[in-house]
């Protein structure tokens, strides 16, 4: 099988640091594929890589199928959306959209009708005759989507591009940007350390933390099935137990999983557990029930509405079996 973009054990080194470490990931053609990690943890460089403006320190990556190691950015099916958009201020926005195709030699009636093309495509059909200046940040980016999409890559890479964003226009513009991938069909690779965004819209995650992809799977997976602890406490909020608290609550004896949504408050005599109520916080769709349970502490994500324990008092925890989920201990 043909794979969009295919790393096999791929490293990327500088000096002593190990930005990647032996890297093998697969990407299909057509999916949406998000990259995950906290700042250092080698996502970006991995975009960079296949980009073409970096090379792997050993290693091989083949982009349908083609090895591209010494493929300059230029000669390579992909383009790349920056986090600051590297718009030019001094074009309007058309010719923005069109500079991709003028240093391709198009010329200029059918460079600025493709143009036009991409803008109405996002929306933004309107506004070809205005500076980059006169556009709001979410406007900025589509045109950045348009500029990239307009050389017809057949991977589009973006690199954080909605990080600059209020989380209002950041929410809807995720939205806007897994249905422009359903209608357009290519891959789309999204760099972010935002595990909102990548939950909400990917196909699959992979995870990475120092340089080494974690896991990889489903966004249902990644939180549901976390494989490791800091997998279960990077990707959402969650009680990471000790293998003697979880042995106890009735699990494995091994490093466990236990997401705050999936605990009930509930009366001691019918819980499987139950704590010291430390402290209650209101989040706006949720309260935030913290509770000692002995030296751990166990978080508690309970709705709006829900009578609430009183600071000090005993309360059960109940919570279904197949919540407690056990990990590798990585």
């Amino acid at each position: 099988m043909t794979f969009a973009v295919d790393f096999e054990n791929v490293s990327r080194h500088f000096d002593a640091v190990k930005a990647v470490d032996n890297v093998s990931l697969q990407i299909e053609e057509g999916e949406f594929f998000a990259m995950l990690g906290p700042s250092g943890s080698g996502k970006t460089t991995c975009l960079r890589l296949i980009s073409g403006f970096d090379r792997p320190t050993s290693g091989h990556i083949k982009i349908f199928g083609e090895t591209s190691d010494d493929l300059p950015p230029n000669r390579r099916a992909v383009n790349t959306v920056f986090q600051d958009y590297a718009l030019f201020p001094h074009m309007n926005v058309r010719d923005n959209v069109a500079y991709g195709l003028m240093v391709k030699g198009e010329d200029k009636s059918t460079r600025l009708s493709k143009a036009d093309e991409m803008l109405a495509l996002v929306k933004l059909d309107a506004f070809g005759d205005r500076k980059p200046g006169q556009l709001s940040g979410g406007q900025r980016q589509r045109v950045a989507l348009a500029r990239a999409l307009v050389n017809q890559p057949r991977v589009l890479l973006l690199d954080e591009p909605l990080g600059a964003l209020d989380l209002k226009l950041r929410e809807q513009m995720q939205e806007e940007l897994k249905s422009l991938q359903k209608t357009l069909g290519i891959t789309f690779v999204f760099v972010t350390h935002d595990q909102g965004e990548a939950l909400s819209m990917a196909d699959r995650v992979a995870v990475f933390n120092e340089g080494r992809i974690v896991q990889i799977g489903t966004p249902h997976e990644i939180y549901e099935a976390p494989r490791t602890r800091f997998v279960a406490d990077f990707v959402g909020s969650s009680n990471v137990l000790p293998p003697e608290l979880s042995a106890r609550l009735g699990g494995s004896a091994k490093w466990s999983s236990l997401r705050p949504e999936a605990i009930s408050i509930t009366a001691p005599e019918h819980a499987k557990a139950s704590g010291t109520v430390k402290s209650v916080r209101y989040l706006g769709s949720v309260n935030q029930i913290t509770l000692q349970l002995d030296e751990h502490e166990i978080s508690v994500s309970s709705p709006v509405g829900v009578a609430l324990p009183v600071i000090g008092q005993t309360a059960g925890l109940v919570w279904k079996d197949a919540a407690l989920h056990a990990m590798d201990d990585a």
